[in-house]
């Protein structure tokens, strides 16, 4: 999951200028954080529901270095076409998003499915398909979607499967409904992940029903963060209530060892990208326009790379760039965006990280921490560039470049660091990632 729901690692270059930093557009300043866009040229810029401003048309078309003497004529010819095709003026609103805001309608038990459907997942593949009646839900595994190459023995698949299940509960526990979850309940059908059991149950409390209300709002950030450190009381509340889970989160927040992480986060992303096998997978599931998105309803896409506005839109606008230029932006901007601008880092500790229970354990965690974090105002991004490589060194056959170090790092055995984020304050607005609809993962709408 240095990709769930969007890897931070972009499939294409967005449309970097010369000397741009990822990120930062001419006029961001040497931070490389976007300003709010306003007014431009005279032109009020357009609202969104969220309250954050896009950019205009004459705004961007300046920004990307098309002059005003034909700002309105490239408004209406190839550019303002691809403009429009990609969604530049309606970053994500249209039938791909609407599950985030209308998970809640659907119909009795499917609503709690449906929730699930909207969890953290590796590369946003959503490898699942569900089963609802009215005491019951169950997860199922979609063969069909996997990464056999970045993610060769299911550590991210399985935790992505467990970040769904924390969803189900928190959406049942809202509707004062209990949730029990047997997990791999016929061991003669391992694609069976999951039976939840629904019952009534006690009115949720208030942090249940915080954290159901964050479904809809958490989404992974890409962008940069603000300096300075997260309260270690806030980062200690992110886990709580879930004690009972058999994880945990250790907490990296000391300078040094923040830099040598963010050192071997670097290191790993830049492997990734030398694998061409694997960087030719990962870049099957990016979709790269609007058209892609409409089709496939899944994958990375520009919208969740965390730009500034206006280099969104450039990217958007701009020709789609190649697989290696995608990859050198993501070796950029995990080195000068994602592990510079980190206030803390997160890993998710478990007993045994190849243990299928751990991985459905650990995931469960990681989700309450991400909503968590998202009610709290925070920022999160799922980094797990280490963990793959590990992962992909094993199934290679070629030596394991990473554990050691990662260990001595995290002053925990690497076979107990299962997944691993970045969090601080953000500054700008995370994007939905697209969702398949719920008839085609066997939810009723």
């Amino acid at each position: 999951m240095s990709g769930h729901d969007a890897s931070g690692r972009p499939g294409a270059e967005p449309g970097a200028m010369p000397g741009a930093e990822p990120g930062a557009v001419p006029g961001d300043g040497a931070s490389g954080v976007g300003p709010v866009v306003g007014q431009a040229s005279g032109s009020q810029a357009s609202g969104s529901a969220d309250g954050a401003a896009h950019p205009t048309r004459r705004t961007v078309l300046k920004a990307i270095g098309i002059g005003g003497g034909t700002v309105l004529l490239a408004g209406t010819g190839v550019v303002g076409v691809r403009a429009e095709r990609n969604g530049v003026w309606s970053v994500g609103d249209g039938a791909p998003w609407q599950l985030w805001s209308t998970w809640q309608d659907a119909p009795g038990t499917a609503a709690l499915a449906a929730a699930g459907a909207l969890a953290a997942n590796p590369h946003n593949l959503q490898p699942w398909t569900w089963s609802v009646s009215d005491d019951g839900i169950d997860l199922l595994d979609d063969p069909t979607r996997a990464m056999p190459l970045g993610d060769p023995d299911g550590r991210e698949r399985i935790v992505g499967y467990g970040c769904a299940l924390a969803n189900v509960v928190l959406a049942a526990r809202a509707r004062g409904r209990r949730a029990e979850v047997h997990a791999w309940p016929d061991p003669a059908a391992p694609g069976h992940i999951a039976h939840v059991t629904l019952s009534d149950g006690p009115a949720p409390d208030d942090r249940e029903l915080r954290l159901a209300a964050a479904i809809s709002r958490r989404h992974s950030d890409r962008g940069p963060y603000r300096a300075g450190a997260v309260d270690p009381a806030v980062l200690a509340d992110l886990a709580s209530g879930a004690e009972n889970l058999g994880a945990e989160v250790v907490w990296v927040t000391e300078p040094a060892a923040r830099a040598s992480l963010g050192d071997l986060y670097v290191e790993a992303t830049a492997a990734i990208v030398a694998d061409e096998p694997v960087s030719v997978e990962a870049f099957s599931w990016f979709r790269n326009d609007r058209a892609q998105i409409e089709r496939y309803r899944d994958g990375l896409t520009l919208d969740c790379q965390g730009m500034s506005p206006l280099m969104l839109a450039a990217a958007k606008i701009l020709p789609a760039q190649s697989r290696t230029s995608g990859d050198a932006y993501w070796v950029k901007s995990t080195r000068d965006v994602h592990t510079a601008t980190a206030a803390a880092y997160g890993v998710i500790r478990v007993a045994d990280v190849a243990s299928a229970a751990d991985r459905l354990a650990g995931g469960r965690l990681l989700q309450r921490v991400h909503l968590a974090a998202t009610d709290a105002g925070l920022g999160l991004q799922h980094m797990n560039q280490i963990g793959e490589r590990v992962d992909r060194d094993r199934a290679s056959g070629a030596a394991d470049q990473f554990s050691d170090r990662w260990a001595q790092v995290l002053g925990i055995p690497a076979e107990q660091a299962l997944v691993s984020f970045r969090v601080g304050h953000p500054t700008r607005t995370a994007h939905a990632s697209p969702r398949r609809t719920l008839a085609s993962i066997g939810v009723p709408g």
